[in-house]
């Protein structure tokens, strides 16, 4: 179940729609295209073949959201940097498409960025530095511990000021919806009955450690018999009462030796397929032959098993809730963004 439980909203909000880097440029005399021509294109973006009002200065602008405006120089800027960065992972035949599709997010998100930011402006919703601080930290607990917050928000051209209208967003987006996402019930009971097989069944699972040799590519026969030696000393190690643990940290090539090889619980298909035969075919607490993987020689012991089971409705609805909560709060806040973008004087050059 908790793999259907997205990220916090705001989290998600930081990262998808705070990104472009771009900045704004006001300009208030820019005509409006009409409403309509807004709502039939499935980006958000005005239609294709709707011809602005006014185009003034078109060699400059490539957008104008209420009188602010994104730079063609800027928006060409923002999808060279993200592509380059992706370039390489993209098929030569596909890049301009690519190219394309992220000019269209691009925009997008600097019309909704500017459309929200007028809004919590114009209601006087602020946010206080304790507020911001706890974004920070959300974002911080949905990182790499190995990456720093700071070098985090750099890398992806989000600044203080796009931290504080976020929070100020995110308190204007509950302002609207209240209680009106709260699921019912009944809501959380369909939920669970249509999804019983699928999402409320927790597999067989097995709690396992291994010690692991590596074998390389490139090791010459002598090295593997060599290894192979040494993993078979190892299990007698065990075999006569060893401490696994102490020889795991002291001899495993696996980064779980730091912990004394132990895997915690697996399920089946999270490991290759000849460590997953081995370990579900185990009997607790008994050391395992040596078997061969891609990556080398192993020793397996397994130390408990979770037969398959049936979550309950009762211990599963709280993160149903949660989860059809997230949904209905995604939909009314797309309905929101929809009103107020029919609202908006948008020219898309």
């Amino acid at each position: 179940m908790k793999h259907i439980i997205g990220k916090s909203w705001i989290a998600v909000f930081i990262l998808f729609i705070f990104v472009s880097g771009c900045s704004n440029n006001g300009n208030k005399n820019e005509a409006s295209v009409g409403a309509n021509q807004i709502q039939n294109s499935p980006s958000g973006l005005p239609a294709s073949g709707a011809a602005p009002a006014v185009q003034p200065n078109p060699g400059d602008a490539a957008v104008s959201v209420d009188g602010k405006i994104l730079k063609k120089s800027e928006l060409e800027k923002d999808i060279k940097e993200k592509f380059n960065t992706l370039k390489d992972k993209i098929p030569a035949e596909k890049q301009n498409e690519f190219k394309e599709n992220l000019k269209k997010q691009l925009l997008e998100v600097f019309i909704i960025k500017t459309i929200l930011g007028n809004e919590v402006e114009k209601r006087k919703i602020e946010a206080s530095p304790q507020e911001v601080q706890a974004l920070m930290d959300k974002i911080k607990a949905g990182i790499p511990p190995s990456k720093k917050i700071e070098d985090f928000l750099k890398e992806n051209k989000v600044t203080k000021d796009d931290l504080i209208l976020a929070v100020k967003i995110e308190k204007f987006r509950d302002m609207e919806i209240g209680q009106k996402a709260k699921p019912t019930q009944k809501e959380i009971s369909k939920f669970y009955n249509d999804n019983r097989e699928k999402l409320f069944v927790e597999p067989e699972s097995v709690h396992v450690r291994h010690i692991l040799v590596t074998v390389g590519k490139d090791d010459t026969e002598k090295v593997k018999q060599e290894k192979k030696a040494k993993i078979e000393d190892l299990r007698k190690q065990l075999l006569s009462g060893g401490n696994f643990a102490e020889l795991a940290r002291k001899n495993s090539d696996c980064p779980s030796k730091e912990v004394g090889g132990d895997l915690s619980f697996i399920k089946r298909g999270q490991t290759v397929k000849i460590f997953e035969d081995a370990a579900f075919s185990q009997k607790v607490n008994v050391i395992g032959p040596v078997i061969k993987t891609e990556y080398g020689y192993h020793i397996i012991e397994v130390l408990d098993r979770k037969p398959a089971k049936k979550v309950t409705l009762d211990e599963a609805k709280g993160k149903i809730s949660i989860y059809l909560e997230q949904q209905k709060k995604g939909q009314i806040f797309s309905d929101i963004l929809k009103s107020l973008k029919e609202k908006a004087k948008i020219i898309l050059y």
